[in-house]
């Protein structure tokens, strides 16, 4: 049995687009006002960031419609570097990383709810959160169509709110009385320069984050060699258009130096001038909406991933205690064709994270450095992939090779600066990564023999 494609160019569009907005551009305006001196700063690192975020996913894209199943990243590891690197990421992703996402989409999520209700109290937080991620279980065992749907739903009235805002920022709000600050652009020579856009870049780039996320569900995407190349690229650019207007409107309404003072409170004071104490209210709301929007899309894509991988070692660990770990993990329903194991398994690690630790969020930082180091081996995998499996009708990413190594410079400068600024953080989860090498050493003896 495997899966069925079912996913549409809407559907699609919808993950790519729900999973990329989140939280973040609701805070992170505020943030780049620290670095930022002058308006078109702004624009220009949201902009540099979203053709940043482009060249990763046309380049995804690509390798997407090469090998269009699911957990796309994975078979592109095992494929381009063999199936040491493919494994090696799975074990981040199923036993840490995912998990850990899922936990820490969804405790945000409880913590604004409680909010709402000007409640204090870290059960009912928890208790919102294991709601949330046990709804879109439901939702997405229902079938892919249902997943689909709902993120179609999600994803618009996300946009729609979004696009709300600004228009209530532009046409209902007064405009500040704007007093442009002196930019220097770092102040330093070209050290000082690099190190202003490096900083500018690290604040807005994880705002476009997520749309890897939505490679994991290419195994059910009806035509991926057209609908998946169409839904990232859109995608990215209707994301990096959204994300510039509502910076336009921010800056309308909220000087860079008000922003500087209370970066926190820069949509909360848009939404205010624009509909008055309904404004608020409604701004609350449209950040449910967002968090929800992208627990969902999480929820769809990231078990896809652990099927996979799963799917991939079930035969090598039979009769050891690990088989039946890789058969549940590895689970199709036999009435929707969904990865019904993995699905339960995320959800699961993701409410025994919250439950016991309140949140992944440490250990997920901890796995920065090996995350993106394997989404650079994964964007480079393009090069050895076009090679193997191309056919005079694949989809071919525009400005190869520049498009993959704009995107591989960028995140290599970003490991060495974690590395740099976070060697603690960075070690430890170095260190967790490799304690996956005797599972995988175990595992392939066994195939061996």
């Amino acid at each position: 049995m495997t899966l069925k494609r079912k996913l549409g160019l809407p559907a699609v569009l919808a993950v790519v687009m729900g999973d990329m907005i989140g939280s973040g551009i609701f805070f992170t305006p505020g943030e780049l006002a620290a670095v930022a001196t002058t308006e078109w700063q702004v624009y220009f690192f949201w902009a540099l960031c979203g053709f940043i975020t482009f060249c990763g996913a046309i380049t995804l894209a690509e390798i997407s419609s090469l090998l269009p199943r699911a957990g796309v990243s994975y078979h592109a590891l095992t494929e381009a570097y063999g199936p040491f690197a493919g494994f090696m990421q799975a074990w981040m992703m199923v036993l840490v990383s995912g998990p850990g996402a899922i936990a820490g989409v969804a405790i945000l999520f409880g913590e604004l709810v409680n909010s709402a209700f000007g409640n204090q109290s870290g059960t009912a937080q928890l208790a919102w959160a294991t709601l949330a991620i046990l709804f879109f279980v439901v939702i997405n065992l229902r079938g892919a169509e249902w997943g689909g749907r709902t993120q179609i739903v999600l994803t618009a009235a996300k946009v729609i709110g979004l696009l709300a805002l600004v228009g209530g920022g532009i046409l209902l709000a007064a405009p500040a009385n704007t007093e442009s600050l002196q930019a220097n652009g770092g102040g330093e020579g070209l050290p000082g320069f690099v190190r202003f856009v490096g900083l500018g870049i690290a604040i807005v780039l994880f705002t476009y984050d997520g749309w890897i996320d939505a490679s994991n569900v290419a195994g059910e995407v009806r035509d991926p060699n057209r609908n998946f190349p169409l839904a990232m690229g859109i995608g990215v650019i209707c994301i990096t258009v959204i994300y510039l207007v509502v910076n336009y409107a921010y800056l309308r309404v909220v000087p860079l130096q008000q922003m500087q003072a209370e970066p926190t409170m820069v949509a909360s004071r848009v939404a205010v001038a624009a509909f008055g104490s309904t404004g608020g209210i409604a701004l609350n709301v449209l950040m449910w909406i967002s968090i929800f929007g992208a627990l969902g899309g999480l929820v769809m894509t990231l078990p896809r991933l652990f099927f996979a991988a799963a799917s991939e070692y079930r035969d090598r660990a039979i009769g050891t205690m690990a088989s039946p770990f890789f058969r549940a993990l590895s689970w199709l329903a036999p009435r929707t064709g969904v990865p019904a194991g993995a699905i339960l398994f995320a959800a699961g690690m993701a409410i025994f994270a919250l439950l016991f630790f309140g949140s992944f969020s440490r250990i997920v930082t901890f796995f920065v450095v090996p995350f993106q180091f394997m989404n650079i081996l994964m964007v480079a995998s393009v090069f050895r992939l076009r090679a193997r499996y191309a056919t005079p009708d694949s989809f071919r990413l525009p400005g190869y090779p520049v498009v993959p190594c704009i995107f591989i410079g960028v995140m290599a400068m970003f490991l060495v600066a974690a590395l740099y600024y976070n060697p603690l953080d960075s070690l430890i989860g170095i260190v967790l990564t490799l304690a996956g090498i005797p599972v995988y050493l175990a595992l392939r003896g066994r195939s061996a023999a």
